[in-house]
């Protein structure tokens, strides 16, 4: 059969899509043939739905299968009702999205199908009984529309990845998704996370397959890995392929969470002399020095840390993130003792958080000295526990929750007007107020700017906002031109640096 994949990922950050490669790998593996249409204005021009169509067209598809978050999935739908109503083809969703929300999606009316959970063994086998005009409504993990009727099924368990082939890097333009992102490649060496933060899916992933497989969560296999050797066999393949590669990206969710792997990654990382550096994920509580010095020793340039607040409270009752403010600034003296530049992932925004917790995360952050801190705003992902305590907090505003396709430019929650304008304020001009919190030389300065970004009313900081972004530039030039250190945007718009990192890096 020929298979076509949308993946929608527009007005956001350019994305590589590890669902889509992998099961393109399966699908020509078992003789299909697959191809996919990537819309992120960053690459090209968005298509209209004239030349959308033609683009499907072209490729004559049996099905065509969409990959999604919630925030894109709006864009999924108003695609799939296109291939429906002007071409009548199947429609399968997949993704996050389809995984939490399922009969959600199959209401729409504009899909015939929804896989929950992973679907390496999943689609080969609807595509199969589709071909053979079986009974689809009977696939594991696949939930059908059929009849004006929702058929819901069980999921199976876990596929081995071990035993799945390479993903399907070309399906993509891959060679210029590396350019598009300066050289950054994207990999995954496992699947899973042990943990059971109330914003992220996994833990409601591990439900759904404990109840419908029968398994106690120790037995489901959801923490996989790659073998070390195919994940190193994966870089050369890449470095043999493709040009311009300076930076891989493990997107594990806690790359560290087992400490020998860890080991022997860096260990034949170091011995098959690749010199490209690389970044990984990890957790403060699975972090130390033996594992700080053998990802140093083998080309480690960045070690990332998912702090999301610096308020113990919203830490502990909102997000079951359990760590001291003690054990993170451990975290990131340890990388500097390693000559490792750390990274803080934050949201802003979050349920029930106050004025007051906003800024002990900016004051943790300001105290700690990470070599980056990157910030989005909270989202409330349907499915999710923290979409629960956002719901009974009262706080989520539909409208503007179903406006949004990504989450950095602004939040749907509404916590009132004082403390919205607040939100806006740091999240336009976050490293002004981290400066402003430290000890560094800067901090006096800051501290003005802050004090002149808090007394604007509303409409007086619609008029200032816009200028935000030229005034940090020109002032960390002014401070890199007398040689003071200081956070400023770089990279991407909600990145903020240490001037001691991107000068090195500029040199």
């Amino acid at each position: 059969m020929r298979v076509l994949f949308i993946y929608p990922n527009i007005d956001t950050q350019i994305g590589f899509n590890y669902g889509v490669a992998s099961l393109s790998a399966v699908l020509r593996q078992k003789g299909h043939e697959t191809a996919l249409i990537s819309l992120n204005e960053k690459l090209g021009p968005i298509p209209s739905d004239e030349e959308l169509l033609e683009q499907i067209k072209a490729f004559s598809p049996d099905i065509v299968g969409f990959s999604c978050v919630t925030t894109q999935f709006k864009h999924a739908e108003r695609i799939a009702r296109l291939v429906k109503d002007k071409l009548g083809t199947p429609t399968i969703a997949g993704g996050v999205h389809a995984t939490m929300v399922p009969a959600e999606v199959l209401r729409t009316a504009v899909f015939d199908y929804a896989c929950v959970g992973e679907a390496e063994e999943a689609l080969p086998e609807l595509l199969e009984t589709i071909q053979g005009g079986g009974d689809f409504t009977h696939v594991g993990n696949i939930w059908a529309a059929k009849d004006f009727a929702i058929y819901t099924n069980k999921v199976r368990p876990f596929p081995d990845i071990t035993g799945l082939p390479q993903k399907d890097y070309s399906i993509f333009d891959f060679q210029q998704l590396i350019d598009a992102k300066e050289g950054w490649v994207g990999l995954m060496a496992g699947r899973g996370c042990p943990y059971r933060c109330t914003y992220c899916f996994n833990h409601q992933i591990v439900e759904r397959y404990r109840h419908d497989t029968g398994l106690p969560v120790g037995k489901l296999n959801y923490i996989r890995r790659h073998p070390v050797g195919d994940v190193i066999a994966e870089i050369e393949y890449l470095l043999e392929n493709y040009e311009r590669i300076k930076m891989f990206i493990f997107d594990d969710d806690v790359f560290t969470l087992n400490r020998q792997y860890v080991l022997d990654f860096c260990e034949q990382y170091r011995k098959a002399g690749i010199e490209v550096p690389f970044v990984v994920n990890a957790h403060v509580r699975r972090f130390d020095e033996e594992i700080a010095e053998a990802l140093s020793g083998a080309g480690c340039r960045i070690v990332k840390f998912g702090l999301e607040s610096g308020s113990p409270r919203v830490r502990r009752e909102v997000l079951h993130r359990y760590m001291s403010n003690e054990a993170i600034a451990a975290a990131f003296e340890t990388c500097r003792r390693h000559d490792l530049h750390s990274s803080a992932f934050l949201m802003i925004g979050l349920p029930t958080e106050t004025r007051d917790e906003l800024l002990e995360t900016v004051q943790l952050l300001a105290t700690s000295m990470p070599g980056r801190f990157r910030w989005s705003v909270f989202f409330p992902f349907p499915g999710t526990q923290a979409y629960d305590i956002a719901k009974k907090s009262g706080a989520i505003d539909e409208e503007k929750m179903a406006g949004l396709d990504n989450f950095f430019s602004e939040s749907c929650l509404d916590f009132g007007e004082e403390h919205n304008l607040a939100l806006r304020k740091l999240n336009a001009a976050f490293p002004w107020y981290v400066n402003a919190a430290s000890s560094l030389p800067c901090a006096p300065a800051y501290r003005e700017l802050t004090s002149e970004l808090d007394a604007l009313r509303a409409d007086q900081w619609e008029r200032r906002k816009a200028s935000i972004s030229k005034m940090d530039w020109s002032m960390s030039e002014k401070l890199l031109s007398g040689g003071m250190r200081h956070y400023a945007v770089r990279y991407n718009r909600f990145m903020g640096v240490d001037s001691d990192h991107f000068t090195r890096e500029s040199e």
